[in-house]
């Protein structure tokens, strides 16, 4: 699919305030869907289409408490509180090639399963958080970045 269509084909099923913060949202509205890497827009279609079911990133529109599961821009707390330390961070959340989620009724090791059980439905590599701290996330960490190392699924533990 063109960039352009799965562009089309996601605001089918989500709203640019899912991908971004309020600051994001009220300073760009809809042109703030430039910021999110269409690699990621095409896995989250997939996803969306594949589990028919719905999925939460950031819900701060309708007053929920998620507004840095998608985009994280450089003023937010996480990551000032990350370059404060002086360190180079390039997360891919800063640079709109991450969002962590919830699938309404599927617990997260079950997505996280399905996805490594079937690369082949996957257009791209994606990386996936397993568990931090020795213990089992309780979100789906999904990220487009891509090392020619990892296989297209690969897991990974923070």
């Amino acid at each position: 699919m063109k960039d352009e269509e799965i562009l089309q084909e996601i605001k089918k099923y989500f709203c640019i305030e899912e991908f971004v913060s309020k600051e994001v949202f009220e300073k760009y509205g809809e042109s703030a869907w430039q910021f999110i890497s269409p690699r990621l827009l095409h896995t989250m279609l997939i996803i969306r289409k594949e589990f028919k079911k719905s999925i939460t990133i950031n819900n701060w529109k309708w007053g929920g408490k998620f507004s840095q599961r998608g985009l994280r821009e450089n003023t937010c707390r996480m990551v000032m509180n990350k370059n404060r330390l002086g360190k180079t961070y390039l997360s891919a959340h800063v640079l709109g090639c991450a969002v962590d989620f919830d699938i309404q009724g599927v617990d997260p090791m079950d997505v996280r399963i399905w996805l490594a059980g079937n690369p082949d439905k996957l257009p791209y590599k994606i990386r996936l958080e397993n568990e931090m701290n020795g213990k089992q996330i309780n979100w789906v960490h999904l990220d487009v970045y891509s090392n020619e190392k990892n296989p297209k699924v690969y897991l990974f533990n923070v």
